[in-house]
């Protein structure tokens, strides 16, 4: 299912989600969490669309699930992997990113559960 293009973000929208995709390109999970936590309030602040609150709250599950990964906590994986899946299927792209593709990378992370061969902080937000 295609989704309808994301909402245009505040110049103050755009900072706490340029800094959570900086933290997260650095493998800094945790803190990509905080500041995408920080966009997601304001959004619901604002009523924007329960889509692009939805696409936030999965970005969101993805720093976690990729923590996750770094502590080799596999149920943990697999419990994020629950609730980002349906937030983020049917993006394409949003607010400069494939989220696409990101879906997909962060699924072989999925994959890799008692594997362990994968690097987590290797991962980064694939650009548009």
């Amino acid at each position: 299912m295609a989704r309808q293009p994301a909402c245009s973000l505040s110049p103050d929208e755009v900072e706490f989600f340029n800094e959570g995709c900086n933290r997260f390109d650095r493998g800094a999970f945790w803190h990509a969490h905080e500041s995408w936590e920080d966009l997601w309030n304001m959004l619901k602040g604002r009523d924007a669309p329960s889509q692009d609150i939805l696409l936030i709250q999965g970005l969101i599950q993805t720093a976690a699930l990729l923590l996750h990964h770094e502590r080799k906590n596999s149920i943990g994986i697999v419990k994020q992997w629950a609730k980002l899946y349906p937030k983020l299927e049917g993006w394409r792209l949003a607010w400069g990113l494939n989220i696409e593709l990101h879906l997909n990378t962060v699924e072989t992370y999925v994959e890799d559960v008692d594997n362990w061969s994968l690097v987590a902080s290797d991962h980064q937000l694939p650009q548009a």
